[in-house]
């Protein structure tokens, strides 16, 4: 579990300027209407399925993976998080949206929520890598998926990542911030909203903490809490039997993102997903 302390500094850390936070709400909203949800297509089908009702996303943030899932889907969701601008900015959206009522956003710290209820689906988008517990992040989490239901899981890559945050923390180091924050805007963009592409960058770049994971390693978590493999972006969400060849496969990233980041100065930070079953 993370002691107090390093919760405290990664905290402090979003207090101000929570990750993809916009500079008004109605930016936000108008980001919001093109589903960024759709960025994941396993996800992204699962959602459109009538069994999935009710959802638990795990740092939510400012709200786009919970309020993207009420608008476009219609699920119904408990949002947690420790930031109390980021809830603050995500109900604001959900009011402006017409989403509030199947949003209950809950401020507390991850390890410490609990409830007796149970999801069809438990979500977690680039939060678990933050703490200094991962795997114990992990575990406190799928204790709440409901027989019968989903796991969705987005981490930093072991391999993908290194490539990436040895250019941008190399330059931090040689240049200052900003220099690395004029390589990152190149790099991005797409990204036209100045307090938007500041939160991308101190996340990205210049967090106090973060951890980078394997799907190989994952996949003993996940075999260890009964849960079944479903899909991974590894390979492209294609058949994720051979264990084997996804291993294989998720060693190529980094050469990927040496390709992306440092030949083509295109934007590669190193993330995998995984959507998991947990049987009946």
């Amino acid at each position: 579990m993370t002691p107090p302390t390093e919760r405290k500094i990664v905290r402090e850390f979003y207090r101000d300027m929570p990750f993809n936070y916009y500079e008004t709400a109605e930016t936000a909203v108008a980001n919001l209407r093109n589903n960024p949800i759709a960025a994941y297509p396993d996800l992204d089908a699962l959602l459109e399925e009538d069994e999935i009702e009710t959802v638990l996303e795990i740092g939510c943030g400012a709200g786009w993976a919970s309020n993207a899932m009420a608008l476009h889907y219609g699920k119904r969701v408990t949002a947690v998080d420790f930031t109390e601008k980021a809830l603050q900015r995500a109900a604001e959206v959900a009011q402006r949206i017409g989403t509030a009522d199947k949003l209950s956003f809950v401020h507390n710290d991850l390890f410490a929520f609990d409830t007796d209820a149970r999801f069809d689906l438990v979500l977690s988008i680039g939060v678990l890598h933050h703490t200094d517990d991962c795997r114990a992040a992990f575990d406190h989490i799928v204790k709440f998926i409901k027989p019968g239901g989903v796991l969705f899981l987005g981490l930093y890559h072991l391999y993908g990542r290194r490539p990436f945050l040895d250019l941008l923390q190399g330059i931090c180091a040689a240049e200052g911030k900003e220099a690395a924050l004029a390589r990152f805007r190149t790099m991005t963009p797409d990204i036209e909203d100045e307090t938007h592409l500041r939160s991308w960058f101190r996340d990205q770049v210049v967090h106090p903490h973060e951890t980078q994971h394997t799907l190989e390693q994952v996949m003993g978590w996940l075999d260890e809490a009964g849960l079944e493999l479903a899909s991974t972006n590894i390979n492209g969400y294609d058949d994720p039997s051979d264990r084997a060849a996804l291993i294989a496969r998720e060693k190529q990233f980094e050469a990927l993102s040496i390709r992306y980041n440092v030949e083509q100065n295109r934007y590669f930070p190193g993330f995998f997903t995984v959507l998991a079953e947990k049987p009946e």
